[in-house]
């Protein structure tokens, strides 16, 4: 439970932070693959950092460690 429960604090504290609209539009290519993939933290948090990390947004950990 401790990993879902991080997971879920994470992304809401991660979704506050994303201010500017290019950072909405990589939260909202996130949302969308968790949608996609039933899930799948580690290719969503990849597929969002592609789109942020040219546009100077927050990255998301790709791994987490429990």
């Amino acid at each position: 439970m401790r990993s879902i429960r991080h997971k879920i604090l994470f992304a809401a504290g991660f979704a506050s932070t994303a201010s500017a609209g290019s950072c909405i539009e990589c939260m909202d290519i996130y949302n969308a693959c968790m949608t996609a993939t039933g899930g799948d933290y580690g290719v969503c948090a990849h597929q969002h950092n592609l789109c942020a990390a040219p546009q100077n947004c927050p990255l998301m950990p790709e791994i987490i460690i429990d």
